[in-house]
């Protein structure tokens, strides 16, 4: 008797298998790695804020936090505006190269997509997509690690009037785009001359709050207490340990074409 029950519990529970689908099963990557950042090569630049990265034997999608770039397959509007330009400028940015992932306190969306601050090199390329203006701060709680930075990144897109914040109307905006001043440009690690976007600014984003990268290592104060445009701090200065870098330079040169000037202590 108890031998029939058995059997009878068990074609029950084959059938209950066999008749409901298991909802599939998403591995937390940086959990499993027992680390909160990644590796990996991209192999498809989807638009301005997504990328395919192929991470060990899987591939990721990823979507970069913090930012959101013009559609280039909206369901209703289609081709959003200049989102032809962000997803070039992704591209050109992160296409080929070997990235490292950085992940926020929520690893995914609900679209099971891998959240994270995208990096070639010591450059971060979510902050270089909105310092470019083809991108605008998005904030999703509780991934605000990089908010700060973001949006004083924005804010000088928006007073250069680049990409987006083009013909806007901002006021300070006044001031002709480093390009259009034939200022050389800095070369991404890994990338080749001329493979930044002919809109580029000099200098690159800040590695964190407090720090520039290590090639980049002047930083640029847009919002001294003297109401000035910018001033820029050098290694040693008397004020640069104190100063949160809003842009950083390779020389000061590069920190003048930018607007600043350098700092008289």
């Amino acid at each position: 008797m108890t031998i029939r029950l058995l059997q009878r519990h068990f074609s029950l529970v084959l059938v209950f298998l066999a008749v409901v689908p298991l909802a599939p099963i998403v591995v937390p990557l940086a959990a499993m790695a027992g680390m909160s950042t990644l590796t990996g090569q991209v192999v498809r630049v989807v638009d301005g804020d997504t990328i395919h990265v192929r991470i060990g034997e899987r591939i990721e999608k990823v979507r970069y936090i913090g930012m959101n770039a013009p559609e280039l397959h909206h369901p209703t509007k289609g081709v959003e505006p200049i989102g032809r330009e962000a997803a070039e400028a992704n591209r050109k940015l992160v296409e080929g190269h070997t990235v490292r992932l950085e992940v926020d306190v929520q690893e995914r969306d609900r679209y099971g997509r891998l959240l994270a601050y995208v990096y070639v090199g010591d450059m971060m390329v979510n902050g270089e997509l909105l310092a470019e203006g083809y991108a605008q701060v998005m904030t999703m709680p509780p991934n605000v690690k990089y908010q700060d930075l973001f949006l004083k990144a924005q804010r000088e897109a928006r007073v250069l009037q680049l990409g987006l914040w083009k013909d806007t109307g901002v006021p300070g905006a006044s001031r002709a785009a480093p390009a259009a001043m034939g200022a050389a440009q800095p070369v991404l690690p890994g990338t080749t001359p001329g493979a930044r976007t002919a809109q580029s600014r000099p200098g690159v984003p800040p590695q964190d709050a407090w720090t520039c990268p290590a090639d980049h290592p002047i930083k640029g104060n847009f919002t001294p207490y003297s109401g000035e445009r910018c001033i820029d701090h050098v290694p040693g200065g008397e004020f640069y340990a104190k100063t949160k870098p809003e842009r950083c330079y390779a020389s000061g040169e590069e920190a003048v074409q930018d607007g600043c000037r350098a700092s008289k202590r």
